[in-house]
Order: structure tokens, then C-alpha cells, then sequence
């Protein structure tokens, strides 16, 4: 029998040594942080779908540069009734894309003999109403721009500068697109964000749900979640027939940007408060600017506007019931009392139990899990939310002279202790 030697170079003086640089090796890749371990856990599935951030802030500010050199950035030279009603059309002409293809998804799949020529005619018509819009986007970009800056010069939220005295920083931009799906991650053994990824947005249930499947086999929950905006720069706001929505929109991306030059902005994602706090500060300035944006420029918004407001400015206890948001708030109290005893199968088999009950009474939740309450219920204001974080920034906002006083006092917090101090002061 033949012994294999050791080799001369493995002895007790290099054992040593070498045991270190395998043991430190196991210790690094065992503290790489979860938010950097999953991303590289879900890239052979979701890689191919992730959104393309570098190629849509080169192709957006290359042409915002070209508009800008060659004079064209619409908008500026509008007067104030043209400025509005060219605004009116281009969200006409969207709800309008929005029901001719509803109706050609519809028809399509319907076998009748006609369905042909309707499909043909529908097709030409929506083709022509993208066309439309298409030529009216960038102007219409700029007018909103425009109006929402003026009203934060108004408010006093600008930075003061030695060259050119007060000026709203960052611009306010933003593009109209379809704005990106959203990968949440979650832990299953209570709900906490470990990751969100930018995904492509047009991909079919199929693809979502091989994802989510594929991603929930990391032991984590996950879930894939449509959006509304997102905080890029300029950030995408999605294309939507509501003029209301896409005010709301701009603004609320905008906070976020402006937060980011802030301690509140940079932690983020830090705690789930903070990320609760981020979110409700920039759903609370949304609140109070586009109010006055609708008030000012488009003023047959303004009243339901001012009633959802209204509403919403309520305390919970004052509140009309909400069917969806008493269920949805009792469904998260107990998934988090279940989790907290470590029932983790359990707290997973009541939520579908109680998505398939929901659905039956005409809700519509694709996907019920510790993902879909990490991520909306990080909105203070969503009926998944039990946080008492929105109510408690609302009161701390009731008690300053000014809009700017209180986005200048909450982007100077670190932690969630720091607003619960200025609320007892």
C-alpha cells in the first residue's frame, strides 16, 4: 500500500497560521450583512430582472441636459390657463389610454367573431392616444415641477446659498414611468425588512411568483408589490390617469431626496421606525403641499382632495370604521403576538386563512405574509400599519409655527427616541 506523505511545508510551526486564515475566512463570510448576503442569495433567479437604475438615470439625465442646452425644457414660457389646461388634457388623454386598454385586455380575450375588428380598432385608437401623450410628457413634467417648487419656495424649504440666495435643493424632478416592481424581503420569525429590490415592471405572474417561491426557500418571506414612485433622482412617478396621484407622487419623492442630505434620510433603513418615520414624513408633507398645489392650479380637485385630507387628519378613535383596515390591523396584532411566542408555521397558516376569507368577501390580496406587513405597514397611514409612529409625527406637526420648522426638525433625528423626546418637551 502506498502512504501518501505529508508535505514538508504542513508542520506544527505553519498548522497554526494557517487554522487563523481559515478560521478568519469562515468569520467574514459569516458576518456578511443579510442585506448583502440575499442579494447575492437571489441573483441567479432575480438578476436577470432587476431593474436597471445606471441606465435610467443616464438615458433621463442626458435628455433633461439636451432639453436644457437646446432651450426646449417646456413649461417656462406657458402662461398660467395654457400652463393648466395643458395639464388637464395630458391626464384626460391617460385616463382615457387607461380605459382603452382595459377594454382591449377585455376583448382579447373573448372568442366572438367580431372581436378581430374591435381588437383592431382599439389598438389604433390606444396608439394614437399614447402618441398624444407621448408629445406632452415633457412639457407637462416641467409645468408640475414648476408648481411644486414655487410652493416649497413659499414654504421656506429651500437652502440658503452665497451665489443665489434661497434656492429649493434638490430641483424638483421626477419622470413619468412605469415605475419598477418591488421585491420585499423579510424575516419570518417577526416581521422586519431584510432587503428590497427594483425589479422590471411589466414581468407576468408566472415570473413573480417563481421569485417569491425561489426566494421563500432562503427561509425568509418575501413578496413582490407593485409601486407608486420610486426615490431615485429624479425619481420615476407612475404613469396614472389621476392628476391627483401624480401631484402626490412627485412631492412625496422629492421629501425623500430631500431627507437623504439628513441624519433621518440616511437611516433609512436602519430600524423599522425609522423607515416608518421616513415614509410618514414625506406622506405628511405630500399631504399639506398638494393640497395647496390643487388648491392653487387646480382648483376643481381641491374638494375631494381637502375630504380625504380631512379624514385622514382625524384621530383613529374619530375615524369612520373602515372594514378592511379594522381586519387588516387585527390580523397584524396577532401575527405579531404568534411570532413573538415563536409560532412562526402557525402566525403563516392564520394570514392565508384569513387572505382566502378576505377574498371571499371581495378583497383582493394576491399574497398575505411577514413581507406584505413589512412593507405597507412601514406606512404609518395604511390599514396594515399599527405603528403609533403616525400620529405621533401628526401631533408633532400640529405644534410648530411652519411646514418647514417641522420637516427641519424630524430630518435632524437619528432615532425613533429622539421624536418621543420632542413630543415631551
Amino acid at each position: 500500500m502506498r502512504l501518501i506523505r505529508r508535505p514538508r511545508w504542513l508542520n506544527s510551526r505553519n498548522l497554526v497560521p494557517l487554522l487563523l486564515v481559515a478560521l478568519l475566512f469562515v468569520l467574514v463570510r459569516a458576518s456578511i450583512p443579510p442585506r448583502d448576503y440575499l442579494r447575492f442569495a437571489v441573483d441567479p433567479w432575480a438578476g436577470r430582472y432587476l431593474f436597471n437604475w445606471l441606465s435610467y438615470e443616464w438615458e433621463t439625465l442626458s435628455a433633461r441636459l439636451a432639453r436644457a442646452v437646446l432651450g426646449v425644457d417646456g413649461g417656462a414660457g406657458e402662461s398660467r390657463p395654457s400652463a393648466e389646461a395643458l395639464v388637464q388634457r395630458y391626464f384626460a388623454l391617460a385616463e382615457e389610454s387607461q380605459r382603452l386598454e382595459d377594454e382591449l385586455n377585455r376583448f382579447g380575450q373573448d372568442s366572438h367573431p367580431d372581436s378581430p375588428s374591435v381588437n383592431a380598432r382599439l389598438e389604433q385608437a390606444l396608439e394614437v392616444r399614447r402618441r398624444e401623450l407621448s408629445e406632452l410628457e415633457d412639457d407637462v413634467e416641467a409645468i408640475l415641477r414648476q408648481q411644486v417648487a414655487s410652493l416649497l419656495r413659499e414654504q421656506g424649504i429651500t437652502w440658503r446659498t452665497p451665489l443665489w440666495g434661497e434656492v429649493v435643493f434638490p430641483p424638483v424632478d421626477f419622470e413619468f414611468q412605469t415605475s419598477p416592481l418591488l421585491l420585499v424581503i423579510s424575516r419570518r420569525e417577526r416581521i422586519a425588512t431584510l432587503e428590497q429590490l427594483s425589479l422590471y415592471p411589466h414581468l407576468d405572474l408566472a415570473h413573480i411568483e417563481e421569485i417569491e417561491a425561489r426566494t421563500d426557500a432562503l427561509n425568509v418571506s418575501s413578496l413582490v408589490v407593485p409601486t407608486g414612485g420610486m426615490g431615485s433622482y429624479p425619481p420615476i412617478v407612475a404613469e396614472s390617469g389621476s392628476l391627483t396621484f401624480a401631484v402626490g407622487a412627485a412631492i412625496h419623492e422629492w421629501v425623500h431626496n430631500y431627507l437623504y442630505f439628513f441624519p433621518l434620510g440616511q437611516r433609512y433603513g436602519d430600524s423599522p421606525e425609522l423607515t416608518t418615520m421616513n415614509e410618514t414624513v414625506a406622506s405628511l408633507v405630500e399631504e399639506e403641499l398638494s393640497l395647496e398645489v390643487l388648491r392653487r392650479y387646480y382648483p376643481q380637485l381641491y374638494p375631494q382632495r381637502l375630504a380625504e385630507v380631512e379624514r385622514a387628519r382625524q384621530p383613529p378613535t374619530e375615524r369612520p370604521v373602515d372594514p378592511f383596515a379594522r381586519e387588516m390591523r387585527r390580523i397584524r396584532l396577532h401575527v405579531d403576538e404568534l411570532l413573538a411566542q415563536g409560532r412562526v408555521e402557525e402566525a403563516e397558516r392564520f394570514m392565508e386563512l384569513e387572505r382566502r376569507r378576505l377574498n371571499a368577501q371581495g378583497y383582493s390580496i394576491r399574497k398575505l405574509n411577514q413581507a406584505y406587513f413589512a412593507f405597507y405597514g412601514s406606512y404609518a397611514t395604511d390599514p396594515a400599519a399599527v405603528s403609533p409612529i403616525g400620529q405621533q409625527l401628526r401631533e408633532l406637526r400640529a405644534r410648530g409655527p411652519s411646514l418647514a420648522d417641522f420637516l427641519n426638525t424630524v430630518a435632524q433625528m437619528r432615532i425613533y427616541e429622539e421624536l418621543l423626546a420632542a413630543l415631551h418637551k
